[in-house]
């Protein structure tokens, strides 16, 4: 292409996105009939598209160029391009096999509900775990070197064998890029020839019996040529294996698709798999042998086109030799450029049609000069919060990711028959903190000095420390391992004492180290340990401070019965039930949203059976609806007798748990605005912790009061041992 803009360059800009990716004047780029700055409004940016119908041809196309082969075939998924529960579902249930490396993979596929006989593991040095969960969890594995097979042949295999392939280098390679040429004699991948034979005759001793031979060249490959070649060397090698009557060849994937408007046009899937096949055939009749079973491994040919990744600009700068257009994503969900100097293009999602401006480097935020998605392209003039869609992002993006400069994995949207449904919801600072854990060093605070108590109000636990004891505000890991069950004390939560500023205050932090807004249990906790402390007296009213609302409690005489005035009860979208929908479940649940505090969104269960399963079910997915922008905490009650009731808790950022006192103010609230149960008497609340928790709601003002029962469980200072990692 010369450097004048063509009237086509709209057009063929669009060949490079999903084949359902439209132009309307008005919404801009439309994908699936969605358009997509309302996708961007609704869920952020970074954002992932994919589209299914784009998916769908080209499984169509490779089942279409199998069909002129003259025996079994089959299609299986190289997951390493991108994996997600979703997506193995939906290709599972169209017949094809997932090919896992690593426990990950495999793990996600057992997850999805994949059958055993659809899934195949790979992997250059796969570890004796690995290799024992797929014999328990797999229906083929793929042999790539002779140590691997002895970690195989040692295990203790219960029950049927997966099936058993070798994965041989034939010492041809494809043109691409010499980082992802596979087949050489030099790569780290695969069996020579005479490792081949040693494997099988291994085997034999072992009695196990290898059916398939595989092989890979490489990836992001035009010309087919070299898998002729290599065809051929594999079928020689087969014939003096003697391998069974039905067995298989697989022949890899690695067909390259068209990132930019330059590479155009896309490959034609029914013709290289023809040829494939049509190779196969007359290499099986020359030399006498029965055709195997042709199973094809493409990847970035199913899933490239069909993912659009769609980035907000931040500003434009210009320099002597470039004008740089900086986006909110980079090299931490997409690393291409850098890896392979990948070329992508790109188009303004709204007015796409605009004129186009001079040459643009799009890069992103991150704190490297390699952090690049695109260089040197023809962009129309853009502006800081517009967006741009960056098309063949499917394959090798998301799957390569990561969290680089705190970097947090974008939300990936689902497009089906004009409709959107989240897939992966956005990652949170929560997910990057759940794994991490404090090291205490010498010269660092030392636990084993501070003194604590806890205590338990009908399922939940908290810890109570003094800000004035500790000498300084808490760490989030702090907080998540001393609440952690395996390596800290164990605990729902911590309650801080912050009474030095003044009065009886406290700050209430979750499991993961956020901070709550209120807490009914929490707050009945604090008040029996300010009575333990001789703070306030028993049987009298006494206020209680949180950072932001003051709130009135009593603690009976021997301690054991807290009530606390949980305050006034709020309904965000009115008393009744109304519609929500659940991208990621592709389905309408009915609840109310109701604030004593922080949010919740409660919904009624028909029936007792069955509830644990339900809320463990919804609740992940109604705490990441979009209408809920903070996260919300979800409720599943249901009726069991006169103003009784039975509750089930899934909790913002902890999930299921036995016992909230602002739950089940929030569960009651919402059933006396249904009509379940009447105010003004008091509303008998079980919950899955084994405790009955007393709400009381006032007719006139609709303010909530809880009764828990708090009983301390433990004093003292944490040890040196019981601190210590193991």
């Amino acid at each position: 292409m010369s450097d004048s803009i063509g009237p086509d360059l709209l057009a063929e800009r669009l060949r490079i996105f999903p084949q359902t990716t439209r132009v309307d004047d008005d919404l801009g780029l439309m994908i699936n009939g969605v358009g997509v700055a309302q996708l961007a409004d609704r869920y952020g940016t970074p954002l992932y598209l994919y589209d299914e119908a784009t998916i769908a041809d080209a499984l169509g196309q490779y089942r279409n160029g199998l069909a002129a082969y003259g025996g079994e075939t089959g299609v299986t998924y190289a997951g390493k391009a991108y994996l997600s529960l979703a997506l193995i579902e939906w290709l599972v249930a169209r017949g094809v096999w997932i090919d896992c490396t690593g426990l990950g993979e495999l793990g996600l596929a057992v997850a999805s509900g994949a059958p055993r006989e659809q899934i195949l593991v790979h992997g250059v040095n796969k570890t004796t775990a690995v290799l024992r969960q797929a014999c328990q969890q797999a229906g083929t594995i793929v042999i790539d070197n002779l140590a691997e097979l002895e970690r195989l042949l040692a295990l203790v295999v219960a029950g049927p064998r997966p099936a058993l392939w070798l994965r041989y280098k034939p010492d041809e390679m494809v043109v691409t890029h010499h980082h992802i040429q596979t087949g050489q004699e030099d790569s780290k991948f695969g069996l020579r020839r005479e490792e081949v034979v040693a494997a099988v005759n291994r085997c034999r001793e072992a009695g196990w019996l290898v059916t398939g031979l595989h092989f890979h060249l490489g990836s992001q490959f035009r010309e087919a040529a070299p898998l002729a070649v290599a065809v051929g060397r594999v079928l020689d090698l087969a014939v003096t294996l003697e391998l069974p009557a039905e067995w298989v060849l697989c022949p890899g994937g690695g067909l390259g698709m068209a990132y930019h408007e330059e590479a155009l046009p896309q490959p034609d899937i029914v013709t290289y798999v023809r040829q494939l096949g049509e190779w196969v055939v007359a290499g099986c009749a020359e030399r006498g042998l029965p055709l195997p079973r042709l199973q094809l491994e493409p990847g970035r040919s199913l899933v490239a086109r069909a993912g659009v990744a769609v980035y907000q600009v931040g500003g434009v700068k210009r320099t002597r030799e470039r004008r740089w257009v900086l986006v909110d994503g980079g090299l931490a969900d997409n690393a291409r450029f850098a890896l392979y100097g990948a070329r992508y293009t790109a188009l303004p999602v709204e007015r796409p049609r605009r004129p186009m401006g001079e040459r643009a480097t799009i890069a992103g935020p991150f704190c490297e000069s390699g952090d690049i998605l695109i260089e040197h392209l023809w962009l129309a003039d853009v502006a800081e919060g517009e967006l741009l869609a960056v098309p063949m992002s499917g394959a090798y993006h998301l799957s390569m990711g990561s969290n680089y400069n705190g970097a947090l994995k974008p939300a990936v949207i689902w497009l089906c028959g004009g409709e959107a449904r989240l897939m992966q919801a956005r990652e949170r600072v929560a997910d990057l903190l759940r794994r991490e854990r404090l090291v205490v060093a010498e010269g660092d605070l030392l636990w084993a000095g501070i003194p604590m108590v806890k205590y338990e109000a009908w399922g939940n636990d908290y810890l109570v420390l003094k800000r004035a004891d500790v000498g300084r505000e808490l760490t989030v890991a702090e907080i998540r391992r001393l609440c952690d069950r395996h390596v800290g004390v164990g605990a729902d939560g911590i309650l801080w004492d912050v009474s030095d500023e003044g009065g009886g205050r406290v700050r209430i932090f979750n499991v993961d180290g956020s901070e709550a807004e209120k807490s009914g249990n929490g707050l009945a906790i604090f008040g029996r340990y300010l009575r333990d402390e001789g703070v306030v007296e028993v049987e009298e009213r006494f206020v209680v401070g949180l950072p932001s609302e003051e709130v009135a409690m009593v603690v009976a005489g021997d301690g054991g019965l807290v009530t606390v005035d949980v305050g006034q009860v709020m309904w965000v979208e009115g008393r009744g039930r109304i519609g929500l929908w659940l991208e990621g479940l592709g389905e309408e649940v009915w609840g109310t949203a109701i604030s004593v505090g922080n949010p919740h969104w409660v919904m009624l269960a028909e029936e007792e059976e069955g509830m644990v399963a339900e809320i463990k079910r919804l609740g992940r997915w109604v705490e990441v609806a979009e209408r809920f922008e903070r996260g919300t905490n979800v409720q599943l009650v249901a009726g069991i007798g006169p103003n009784r009731l039975r509750l089930e808790i899934w909790e913002r950022g902890v999930g299921y748990t036995l016992a909230s006192g602002s739950s089940a103010c929030a569960a009651a609230a919402a059933a006396w605005g249904w009509g379940l149960v009447v105010g003004d008497k008091p509303i008998e609340v079980l919950v899955a912790g084994g405790g009955i928790l007393l709400v009381e709601i006032s007719e006139n003002d609709a303010r909530v009061r809880l009764t828990t029962r708090v009983r301390q469980v433990w004093r003292g200072r944490v040890s040196d041992e019981m601190w210590a990692d193991r």
